[in-house]
């Protein structure tokens, strides 16, 4: 076909008039056409070759992939429960801070103080009233009055740390209260 293209209008008149020409074109386009379909055929052959050859690559690799995907998974619920388990941890680390702030602190040792000096007071009663022999009051009494002396020397001392904290952290207020010379 390109051969009849690139000829001119007096080319292809003297083609007309020559019928071997026209039967010898005719052959040449149908081999070419046959050869066109043959490399049509060995393309798409190679084709379905490549793809054939490609899907068994690929089934190779379905096991391990899949195995991949399930530990994936795994490691994903893992990880979702280590995350559940920090934050619960990170709660209770919250709630113990908070316990251990030193006002916090101070309020729970005079409420602890209180309680053991009340303690001694009702075994004093209870020993003069009778009811607790000499020895259980003596080896009692004098734990609980140690105990109840230490707790207020601790409450004490803490009361006064938590106040050089206090004026270290508010030096500006003082400044301000004061006018100037």
């Amino acid at each position: 076909m390109d051969t009849l293209r690139n000829r001119t209008v007096e080319e292809l008149q003297e083609l007309q008039e020559n019928a071997e020409e026209i039967e010898r074109l005719a052959l040449e386009s149908q081999e070419a056409r046959a050869d066109g379909v043959q490399e049509l055929q060995l393309e798409r052959e190679m084709a379905l070759a490549a793809n054939r050859s490609l899907a068994e690559q690929n089934l190779k690799f379905q096991a391990p992939l899949e195995t991949g995907r399930t530990d994936l998974s795994n490691k994903y619920e893992e990880l979702q429960k280590l995350a559940e388990r920090c934050k619960e941890q990170k709660a209770k680390l919250e709630k113990f801070s908070a316990a251990m702030h030193p006002q916090t602190l101070l309020d729970l040792l005079q409420v602890e103080s209180q309680k053991i000096e009340e303690e001694s007071e009702k075994m004093a009663e209870k020993f003069l009233e009778g009811e607790v022999p000499l020895e259980t009051f003596l080896e009692q009494f004098s734990v609980m009055r140690k105990l109840s002396h230490l707790r207020r020397v601790r409450v004490e001392k803490l009361q006064e740390i938590l106040r050089k904290s206090e004026a270290s952290q508010e030096p500006g207020r003082d400044s301000q209260q004061q006018p100037p010379p």
